[in-house]
């Protein structure tokens, strides 16, 4: 697989919303993993084709990406490609969907680690309001004190810098899932 240089110019004069990525394939078999001899339309695809599709992603300035993929014109077969495309379509959904499903549940998770915190937190001020004089009370507030930070602080941990560093990916598969792949021949 040899990637052709990208220039960064939209695919056509006046939408500078659309980016074309141009990936150039010895066969098809450089989209799919070596070690999987299933049919095109179950094949995993390949880790060497999946980062250097994203090394050549501008998923920041652009809204729209077409990814061509250039191959020897004896080596096409359309049936292969219709295949094959709607494979990539379909890894791009599934993993976007994937990270999703994942982010929900981390800022569920946040969200239960706060309320536990804050809970604790409450139970150690009320255990201080009381002033009580028993040696496993003070213990108890001892143990709920730094609990209720350590859980309100994960929690936040979960929603904030978890939700930051998923995003780019997420709008990497998601504009990925909708990009348009096509094939073009190399003379």
């Amino acid at each position: 697989m040899n990637p052709e240089e990208n220039t960064g110019l939209p695919a056509k004069k006046g939408t500078t919303d659309i980016f074309e990525i141009s990936i150039w394939l010895d066969s098809y078999e450089d989209i799919f993993s070596d070690f999987d001899s299933r049919p095109l339309s179950e094949r995993t695809v390949s880790d060497d084709f999946l980062s250097e599709v994203k090394k050549v992603c501008d998923e920041k300035s652009r809204n729209k990406i077409h990814l061509k993929l250039s191959m020897p014109e004896p080596l096409r077969n359309t049936d292969h490609e219709a295949v094959i495309t709607k494979r990539l379509h379909l890894y791009f959904q599934n993993s976007h969907r994937m990270l999703e499903k994942d982010a929900r549940k981390k800022n569920i998770r946040g969200i239960y680690f706060i309320l536990a915190g804050m809970l604790l937190m409450l139970c150690a001020s009320y255990i201080s309001f009381l002033k009580p004089q028993k040696f496993y009370i003070h213990t108890l507030l001892i143990l709920f004190e730094p609990a209720g930070w350590f859980f309100l602080w994960s929690g936040l941990d979960h929603l904030v810098y978890f939700s930051k560093s998923k995003k780019a990916d997420l709008i990497y598969f998601n504009k990925m899932a909708e990009a348009v792949i096509r094939f073009d021949s190399i003379k």
